[in-house]
């Protein structure tokens, strides 16, 4: 009995072991989201390859001679499941049922004149569900970009399933768009019949056309970028020479799509290296015009959110622009999210509705589920029940190919969660993301949705920790300001009384101040301590007399002067490690060390530039006096990047232009009172003390220079050295 129990213990770990690991490790590609470092963090499998479907499995040969699908463009499907795919080197559209077999082959049409047309090259397909506002009734429309022959061809499903022809797009009437530049190559059809088209040769954006194919506009119009050899070379140019020079066109967009709300989405590739690294940037920046995807409304304003860590644009681990995600295809999921297609990487990502990664999974190779390198072309998804299928579809050397995707659990109860989250009930999508986070405790959306329900529960503590932990910023602010208005409410009036007597004692302060300040300018002979302290509260309030007693009337000491300096020094690592949620909520601080090195060496260098340059223009003013001057004068700064490190840990980010504004004031007292004591020290006029304090600058610069290349020669002399005894030592 007892090694029955032994076995049966034995087989439940190792199913448990295994299990655990299948979850991350049984595809050959790696599923992953990212931190906020922006370093890759795997997690379980959201989608695992189902299987590979060639033109064999599809049964091509039943409708058409040519069995296979050669240099595929598109995919796409219906609300039946049904898969459309462009199958643009054969020059037609292959349509299949929800089980990847072939229903029809669409390669040939007649027209409204009686003529037989065929294809050129079609690159892209969509179908549009249209209801009949009357009877409720549904008819699918097929619109096949017939890319070669410059159109778009409209095709109607009959009641027995197969497709008639039913109209063409034409290029519309308006100079605006000349016949070049209409080259369709993806098409999408919001709910409302507005047609919009991604043409290979147009320039100015998305081509807008009504249900009857008149011409309405452009949307979405991409920024046109200069290099800065550009930029400068055409300051220098002629309007005439301007007007006759190569024009630098917008990158056009190379797909499209729209949701169930009508909001349409794009996708680009930037075609220079200018693009490329304005397109890096935005991982970061998070900057709209640079992202390889945007979401449009009606009007061509670009409205995605981008609340994630980084840009919604692909792949954020990379060095350089040159190794940015090449994005060709975007799909619509269920719940706001949608996916991307990375043709580089052969890597699909996909996002919520508020820009925040998902998953990513894919990669390159042979196996089950892996793309070759640059052969992914297109995804769509499709519904099968309550099944979300991935579809993939690839130009591999063999033949094209669709690669199906399905959901895991993992998946499902994302989007359960996403689900309930969108319909407001979040005591239910608590459970779903707490589910989540039993099978990845590093999804941080998982925590911001745990803490909005919180946060929708009145448990404002609970949501804060929460948001912390996924470092969100704007959520933690709403449950923080709700906190304080908690804790304003209770303790108001003892708040109030300490700020009374906060302030009272403050008034007393500077009035011993003053007493003792007008006491010790009249006593004769050496000051102490205290007294070169207080002297600080006079000094920064009158300048011209404060520094002229400073140096003449020996009110103040190097002593006192470096206490000042130490005093920021202590400030500014304060800041650093003091500072509120909000306002770091990466938790990032400096050491003391490199706060001495902040502080210390600018005042140093300021001091040496300063001391060296008024020597040469009979500057009053010795090394002491420059010393002591600038000690002083940073005197006020402290002050305020304290009491603004203070306000952080009490204030939202959207209230830190106060922040902001007490440290701006602490700058700007501090220049002032560095710009009059070196007039007041050195003697000097206004205008020979501005072109002082400019000469200081440029000299601290060449300083910084000289230490730099000193410090340059003296590396290479001694690894000269270094080189040389052990080439002695080696022959000897």
């Amino acid at each position: 009995m007892k090694k029955i129990g032994t076995i049966i213990l034995l087989a439940l770990v190792v199913v448990m072991t295994f299990g655990a690991f299948s979850s991350f490790a049984s595809e050959p590609y790696t599923t992953y989201t990212y931190s906020i470092d922006g370093k890759p963090l795997e997690s379980p499998t959201a989608y695992r390859a189902d299987s590979v479907v060639d033109a064999i499995d599809m049964n091509i040969s039943k409708y058409s001679a040519e069995g296979g699908l050669k240099s595929a463009a598109d995919v796409t499907t219906d609300d039946q499941a049904n898969v459309y795919i462009a199958d643009t080197g054969n020059n037609r559209v292959v349509v299949l049922d929800k089980y990847y077999k072939a229903k029809a082959v669409i390669d040939s049409y007649t027209d409204e004149y009686g003529r037989t047309q065929t294809f050129s090259y079609p690159e892209g397909v969509f179908v549009h569900t249209q209801v009949d506002e009357n009877n409720g009734e549904t008819t699918r429309y097929l619109y096949i970009c017939d890319t070669a022959n410059f159109r778009i061809v409209v095709f109607r499903e009959t009641l027995d399933g197969s497709f008639v022809y039913d109209r063409t797009l034409d290029k519309p009437e308006t100079p605006l768009l000349p016949l070049e530049a209409y080259k369709p190559a993806a098409v999408a059809v919001d709910l409302y019949g507005r047609i919009f088209v991604v043409s290979k040769a147009c320039y100015e954006g998305v081509i807008v056309m009504s249900s009857e194919g008149d011409f309405t506009g452009f949307i979405g119009v991409q920024k046109v970028t200069y290099s800065l050899i550009d930029m400068i070379w055409r300051r220098f140019q002629s309007s005439e020479e301007r007007a006759t020079a190569v024009k630098n066109l917008a990158d056009p967009y190379n797909n499209i799509t729209v949701d169930e709300d009508g909001f349409v989405y794009v996708t680009m590739e930037p075609s220079t290296p200018g693009g490329k690294s304005e397109q890096y940037s935005a991982i970061k920046s998070k900057t709209a015009a640079s992202s390889p995807v945007k979401k449009l409304n009606a009007s061509g304003k670009e409205i995605m959110k981008r609340n994630g860590f980084f840009d919604p644009g692909g792949e954020v681990d990379v060095l350089s622009g040159m190794e940015v995600s090449v994005i060709v295809d975007v799909a619509v999921g269920k719940e706001g999210s949608w996916t991307i297609l990375d043709k580089s990487r052969s890597r699909t990502f996909t996002y919520d509705q508020n820009g925040n990664l998902l998953f990513a999974f894919g990669d390159e190779g042979e196996q089950l589920g892996n793309i070759a390198e640059n052969k992914a072309m297109a995804i769509a998804y499709q519904t099968i029940g309550d099944v979300y299928n991935l579809l993939l579809l690839d130009n591999d050397t063999s033949g094209c190919r669709l690669t199906v995707y399905t959901p895991t659990p993992y998946c499902d109860t994302i989007i359960s969660a996403l689900r309930n989250q969108n319909e407001h009930n979040y005591s239910e999508s608590i459970f779903f993301w707490q589910d989540v986070l039993t099978q990845n405790n590093n999804f941080d959306l998982a925590y911001i949705g745990i803490g909005k329900a919180l946060f929708n529960q009145g448990k404002y503590d609970e949501a804060q920790a929460m948001f912390e932990s996924a470092y969100e910023t704007d959520y933690h602010d709403k449950a923080f300001m709700e906190i304080r208005k908690q804790i304003i409410q209770k303790w108001l009036l003892p708040m109030i009384i300490a700020a009374i007597v906060v302030i009272v004692l403050i008034v007393k302060f500077l009035g011993y101040a003053k007493k003792k300040n007008k006491a010790t300018s009249l006593k004769v002979g050496r000051k102490t301590y205290w007294e070169e302290l207080l002297y600080v509260f006079h000094l920064v309030f009158h300048p011209f007399d404060g520094f002229w007693d400073l140096k003449h009337e020996k009110r103040g000491s190097v002593r006192a002067s470096l206490t000042f300096i130490f005093i920021a020094i202590v400030a500014f690592f304060y800041q650093a490690i003091g500072q509120g949620y909000s306002f770091n909520p990466r938790g990032d601080y400096s050491t003391v060390f490199m706060q001495v090195i902040a502080v210390a060496v600018p005042v140093i260098l300021w001091c040496v530039g300063n001391w060296c340059l008024t020597t040469l223009f009979d500057g009053e003013g010795s090394f002491k006096d420059i010393l002591i001057a600038t000690g002083y004068s940073l005197a006020p700064l402290p002050l305020f990047v304290i009491i603004s490190t203070i306000l952080t840990n009490v204030m939202t980010l959207q209230e830190g232009s106060m922040v902001n504004l007490l440290v701006s004031i602490g700058y700007v007292w501090v220049f002032f009172l560095l710009f009059f004591g070196t007039m007041i020290t050195h003697d000097y006029s206004m205008g020979k003390n501005f072109i002082t304090i400019l000469g200081t600058i440029v000299a601290m610069a060449v300083i910084i220079f000289v230490i730099v290349l000193f410090s340059s020669l003296v590396a290479k002399m001694v690894s000269f050295v270094i080189a040389i005894s052990s080439e002695i030592s080696n022959r000897i």
